[in-house]
């Protein structure tokens, strides 16, 4: 796991499950070209998506005033299409 940033709350990380696991853990205060792209890459290989809403430009401030009222269960995508 990679935390970019700093969380509201400490992470709390049991140990037994970096050792026996082999897993690991690192912290940036930004995410560097390198690192999005290794990221990247690993979401390729393991089909790791993310669940987007789609919205034409002219619905961009509706989906403010949703997000104000914290009526978003995914992150909002403008598409591009509808730029025109």
């Amino acid at each position: 796991m990679i935390c970019v940033g700093l969380p509201n709350t400490p992470a709390q990380v049991p140990a037994a499950n970096l050792i026996f696991h082999g897993r690991s853990l690192a912290g940036s205060l930004i995410g560097g070209i390198a690192e999005t792209q290794e990221m990247l890459d690993y979401c390729a290989e393991k089909n790791i998506t993310a669940d987007v809403e789609l919205i034409d430009i002219k619905d961009v401030n509706k989906a403010f005033e949703r997000m104000e009222k914290s009526d978003v269960k995914y992150r909002f995508v403008i598409d591009l299409a509808t730029l025109k």
